[in-house]
């Protein structure tokens, strides 16, 4: 019951070093109109905390606890179904008004897949974030 009653600043699942790595993996994906890359990626750590913030209210902490166990984990149909499914939600919910909307459904789409992936049986975090393009992209149709 405390996870479900956490406080905002507590409601996420990522440590301090994933967000970071997850946004500098995203800088490379989308671009910012209007500003450099270091500011970029500062709003791309904004970016993954929202999203982050979004799989801790939707997605049971049972299975977003499955990024930790390579052992057990979603299947790779499963993994498909799930990625769609909260990426399109999370887009309806999370507005990010300084990215243009397409560029905003790619950031989104990626960080569920990263995090989606990672929750694979076989998988871990560093495995989903480092996936050759050809791999994620294949896993986020």
């Amino acid at each position: 019951m405390d996870e479900y009653f956490a406080p905002p600043e507590k409601r996420t699942k990522m440590s301090e070093d994933e967000i970071k790595a997850l946004a500098s993996r995203l800088n490379e994906k989308i671009n910012v109109p209007l500003i450099g890359e270091t500011t970029e990626e500062k709003i791309l750590i904004k970016v993954v905390l929202k999203v982050d913030g979004f799989l801790y209210d939707n997605l049971p902490n049972e299975i977003y606890d499955l990024v930790r166990n390579v052992d057990k984990g979603v299947d790779e149909d499963e993994a498909k179904r799930l990625i769609t499914r909260l990426s399109i939600l999370a887009n309806d919910k999370i507005n990010i008004p300084y990215i243009p909307e397409s560029a905003e459904y790619v950031a989104i789409k990626f960080i569920i897949g990263v995090i989606i992936n990672a929750a694979r049986k076989q998988w871990d975090f560093d495995k989903a974030k480092n996936a050759d393009d050809e791999i994620l992209i294949s896993s986020l149709a």
